[in-house]
């Protein structure tokens, strides 16, 4: 089933501009969807943030299977090199805070699964970075 077909709830939106402004530049999205953007970009500016900063990925996340696409973001980790390390963990770091935020509110995973995600991008970037960094010891 599809991130969005799995929307069960969706905060609601304190800043109404804000919640408006986001869901205009994330574009035509399903109800559901909507509504949890929304609901979303009008409670967290740090999450605003994250979902304007890379809206096509967040378009793209919506309409797959968020394991899927959690999945998709920690596949080429391993194979960073040391020299693109920091930005391919800070990419890797929006994404999955931004995926799991959305799965944990608007209901899509129960809380074991969120800190699950979490864990699994910790151990990754852990993991890649002593090896990278340590590589050339």
């Amino acid at each position: 089933m599809t991130f969005a077909s799995r929307i069960s709830r969706h905060p609601i939106p304190f800043d109404l501009v804000a919640s408006k402004d986001c869901a205009d530049v994330i574009g035509d999205l399903q109800p559901e969807a909507r509504a949890l953007i929304e609901g979303t970009a009008g409670c967290s500016p740090y999450l605003r943030g994250l979902m304007t900063q890379d809206p096509d990925w967040l378009r793209q996340a919506l309409v797959a299977k968020p394991e899927t696409m959690l999945d998709t973001v920690l596949a080429p980790l391993p194979g960073l090199a040391a020299d693109a390390l920091g930005d391919g963990l800070r990419l890797a770091k929006r994404r999955v805070a931004l995926l799991t935020a959305l799965c944990d509110l608007g209901g899509v995973w129960p809380l074991e699964t969120v800190t699950g995600a979490l864990t699994r991008l910790a151990d990754m970037a852990v993991d890649v970075g002593i090896r990278r960094l340590t590589a050339e010891e």
